[in-house]
């Protein structure tokens, strides 16, 4: 499993970004929009989470979204 970012666009516009524990982006992504809104989209960011991003405490299949101005805290 591998932890994938996430970004969420919101049905206003806004841009957030979620963590998501999958095998592959597209998974990460189906997680993700499970998650959200129905009416919202999500894609990868195109970046993989780093390794320290482990420690978020997130097991597979879970997500969380994350703000990403502050460091992915």
């Amino acid at each position: 499993m591998e932890i994938h970012l996430v970004r969420v666009t919101t049905d206003d516009g806004q841009n957030r970004y979620w963590l998501a524990v999958a095998p592959d982006q597209d998974a990460a992504v189906q997680l993700v929009l499970d998650a959200v809104p129905e009416g919202w989209a999500a894609s990868p960011s195109g970046l993989m989470a780093k390794d320290e991003f482990a420690t978020v405490g997130l097991r597979s299949g879970e997500v969380r979204e994350v703000n990403v101005k502050a460091g992915l805290s």
